[in-house]
């Protein structure tokens, strides 16, 4: 199994990089913001790590990235993700962005497909960007702990069904603590150091 700072370094950009700047949602949330997409991409990683789908990391992230970006509330939303893909063609930083991090163009319309499905409905498994969506969609479940209604049975896989109790310890250890900013992640990630070091 790969370590998962090395699963971390496949996205060649820097920390302060990897989680959208809260300026950049079009709602300032605190359950949809900043600190949430930045949990999302450490249970994205560890999802890459436990399937050993290396190729989806840089996609992941970006799908990651931009799931969010268009919510204008904080209720249920079909086609907020929708929303968010289709918003990616007024963001040329963005699209930069994703092309230093090694994301290769050939992946932007399974990014598409993930970004809009993780809220609009269940991804065809016959489509073949459905491994793409349903990592996204199991990462971004897995921060529903924030809302107390996690039922890891709903998981698609089975290594993020064994993920609902770090996801608890990340969120209790981090929820309000962490600054938002560029330096959320980078926080952040040194918590998931600790905790998977054993911490309590």
């Amino acid at each position: 199994m790969r370590d998962l700072q090395d699963i971390r370094a496949i996205i060649r950009v820097p920390d302060a990089d990897l989680a959208p700047p809260p300026e950049l949602f079009l709602h300032r949330s605190t359950l949809h913001g900043q600190a949430h997409v930045a949990r999302v991409l450490v249970h994205a990683l560890r999802l890459v790590q436990a399937t050993g789908f290396l190729e989806e990391t840089a996609p992941l992230w970006a799908s990651v990235y931009l799931h969010d970006l268009a919510r204008t509330h904080d209720g249920v939303s079909r086609r907020h993700g929708r929303d968010a893909w289709e918003r990616l063609a007024t963001l040329p930083a963005v699209e930069a962005l994703f092309a230093r991090g090694g994301v290769p163009a050939a992946a932007l319309p399974a990014i598409g497909y993930a970004v809009t499905m993780h809220s609009a409905a269940e991804p065809d498994p016959a489509d073949p960007a459905y491994r793409l969506a349903a990592l996204l969609k199991d990462a971004d479940a897995l921060d529903r702990v924030r809302l107390g209604d996690l039922d890891p049975r709903f998981l698609r896989h089975e290594e993020a069904k064994g993920m609902a109790g770090f996801a608890q310890r990340l969120f209790d250890r981090t929820d309000g603590v962490l600054e938002p900013g560029p330096g959320l992640f980078a926080g952040l990630w040194r918590e998931v150091g600790l905790l998977l070091a054993g911490a309590p």
